[in-house]
């Protein structure tokens, strides 16, 4: 199944009509890094469309009355987990019995099986694997424990967030007027997407994670929930990459080698060839004599 974020709640529409009926959007007030749809918004869609639902900012103590009475209406509708990151989510579910599935996402943090089975244990269903781990690690992570995990197979990842409205600061820094609501940052290293909410601002990296080849591997190895974050990509690019991401989930057991090379060399041409962490492995090493 592909869960979309979409670019713009006004595309859900279009993506039905593509064969996607699955949607990541966030809980206005309470999420960073989606959509944001109110409590009245997702009592409608939740009657046309499967829904999961992002409360995946970090709480204040004043929001907990309130973000309480949400999770009440939210266990009353169509949803299929709520996406968190704060720990208090899931304390506020399980010591006031609320029926909702949640998804552990806590973003780099979620990268081996120990941890996904201990959030089993204490009632979690989903994991929503980091982007930072390889793909080998991730088929581990599936192979040895009992947590469902979600991969995220195509968009710009998060590299960061900060409480800081860095946008804001540095605007008003250098007495300018901030005139957009994405900037992109290049340096020697490569480039960063920063935005800015009312929360904070999310970093993202400038390359678009184009996950193609993996999507074969993940298929054939039965992961169920696979991401595509079509956020600040254009609509055309998105509708082609989904397309082909449709093939592939369904013709998978008769595509050849020389097919599969085709697809991936389209979508490559398409958003480029970044795949991230998937077959890069995260190494730290500390070298003699530094301090």
């Amino acid at each position: 199944m592909y869960l979309v974020v979409p670019n713009d709640i006004k595309d859900i529409e279009i993506y039905k009509e593509h064969g996607i009926d699955t949607f990541i959007l966030g809980l206005k007030d309470y999420s960073v890094n989606y959509p944001m749809v109110s409590i009245e918004e997702i009592k409608e869609l939740s009657t046309k469309y499967k829904l999961f639902i992002a409360v995946n900012k970090n709480m204040f103590n004043s929001e907990l009355d309130d973000l309480l009475s949400k999770l009440k209406e939210l266990s009353k509708l169509n949803i299929l987990g709520i996406l968190y990151y704060d720990i208090g989510v899931l304390n506020l579910v399980k010591e006031n019995d609320i029926s909702l599935d949640l998804v552990w996402h806590q973003t780099h943090m979620v990268t081996n099986y120990n941890t996904c089975n201990y959030y089993y244990e204490k009632g979690v269903k989903y994991a929503y694997l980091a982007n930072e781990i390889t793909l080998d690690e991730m088929i581990e992570i599936k192979n040895k424990s009992n947590i469902i995990p979600i991969v995220e197979v195509f968009g710009y990842p998060i590299v960061s967030f900060s409480r800081r409205k860095l946008l804001t600061n540095y605007f008003k820094s250098i007495d300018k007027e901030r005139t957009k609501d994405l900037y992109k940052l290049d340096d020697k290293d490569g480039s960063l997407l920063i935005k800015e909410n009312n929360d904070g601002a999310s970093i993202l990296n400038g390359k678009i994670t184009n996950g193609t080849r993996p999507l074969f591997d993940l298929i054939n190895n039965n992961f169920e929930y696979l991401v595509l974050d079509m956020q600040e990509i254009d609509l055309d690019t998105s509708l082609k990459i989904l397309d082909k991401y449709m093939y592939i989930l369904e013709n998978i057991s008769i595509i050849t080698d020389e097919e599969k090379e085709g697809i991936i060399s389209y979508t490559n041409n398409l958003v480029g060839d970044n795949t991230n962490f998937f077959y890069k492995k995260t190494i730290y090493k500390v070298k003699k004599g530094d301090k």
